[in-house]
């Protein structure tokens, strides 16, 4: 019954994407009199089908070969004035080659970059079904929607953090549940976590204070030879939060979206201008052969806003995993949001073999 309910306001809103409207879904608690925006499709009434305080421990694993329990955090933390980017990543893979563990550190400000990315296997894993609580050689994640605790060691560094929610839950799709490739996954995002803690590079500790954003996904992925997706996070000065998929078949097939919810809690997802059509300032990794944008606009006519995302920092921030690889870059972001200005850090990631 989730995977139908799920089916269908997927299908809702890639409908509504396509006509270039938005879906206007109000959270629990918001004023659904309110009239929605002329040339948008209300989608009030369909229950979010994800639930923050019930939804961070492991699912039961889906059929499908490609199908991963998936949640990480990027974060953008300040230290002895240093811009520092985050990236703490777990995939639980039930019929893949392993459990998938990946670690970044960025300084923007000085362009050092390093990565850590291991396989785990399925003896050395554990994720509690019924919260928060995973265990893996050197990661320990526990807590709940709220407040959680994350500890990191690899050879060449370690991060003890705490997470601190500010704010609602954003449910992807306006409730949680969506199509990528054409199979219903489910996402939900905490886009504002308050976040204190230590991180150790080469034996130096330093205190670091800052924002994270948090995202909890399962459903499968189609990772198929020629499949790629770009995901950005964007954290607004007025409060919304938008976040941006762009999944790209292999036959060129595309689905570019947002889904925005404002800081009243209600949600937006509208149609964006398929990033490849403005990528630019590309970077090819000397490892992989892989080609990534570096810089994009960020078109969203329904809600009048067009945004200049750049990677900041070193370009090559590229994470290797079997010799394959993926982008996960710190970001900044400048342009008009509803035809006011804005400007903000983000995160872009890239996955998949990207070449145009």
């Amino acid at each position: 019954m989730r995977r139908s309910i799920g089916t269908k306001l997927a299908a809702a809103a890639a409908l509504a994407a396509m006509l270039g409207s938005t879906v206007s879904s109000p959270l629990a608690g918001a004023d659904d009199r309110n009239p929605a925006p002329a040339g948008t499709v209300v989608a009030s009434g369909i229950p979010a089908l994800v639930d923050p305080a019930a939804d961070l421990g492991a699912k039961t694993p889906g059929p499908e070969d490609d199908w991963a329990d998936s949640i990480y955090f990027t974060s953008r933390v300040n230290s002895g004035g240093h811009d520092i980017g985050l990236l703490v990543h777990t995939v639980r893979i039930p019929k893949g080659p392993g459990n998938l563990l990946l670690f970044s550190v960025h300084d923007a400000t000085t362009g050092w970059y390093k990565s850590h990315a291991t396989r785990v296997d399925a003896g050395d894993y554990a994720w509690s079904t019924t919260g928060l609580d995973i265990t893996a050689p050197g990661l320990r994640w526990t807590g709940d929607a709220q407040r959680m605790s994350v500890s990191l060691d690899v050879p060449w560094g370690s991060l003890d953090v705490v997470l601190q929610a500010r704010g609602p839950a954003l449910n992807y799709g306006g409730t949680g549940a969506f199509s990528l490739f054409g199979q219903t996954n489910y996402e939900f995002a905490l886009p504002d976590l308050r976040t204190t803690g230590t991180l150790t590079l080469d034996g130096r500790s330093r205190q670091i204070t800052g924002q994270s954003w948090l995202d909890r996904q399962w459903g499968p992925t189609d990772g198929a030879p020629g499949n790629h997706w770009s995901w950005m996070n964007l954290n607004m000065p007025n409060g919304d939060a938008v976040a941006i998929w762009d999944a790209v078949r292999a036959d060129g097939d595309t689905h570019t979206w947002a889904t925005v919810l404002r800081k009243d809690g209600s949600y937006e997802v509208a149609s964006v201008v398929p990033l490849a059509d403005d990528a630019s300032e590309h970077w090819t990794s000397p490892t992989t052969g892989q080609r990534y944008p570096t810089r994009w606009i960020v078109s969203i006519p329904a809600l009048k806003t067009r945004l200049t995302v750049r990677v900041t920092g070193n370009p090559g921030q590229e994470i290797l995993l079997g010799g394959n690889g993926r982008l996960e870059a710190t970001a900044a972001f400048e342009g008009t949001y509803h035809g006011t200005k804005v400007a903000g850090r983000n995160f872009v990631e890239m996955f998949g073999d990207w070449h145009s």
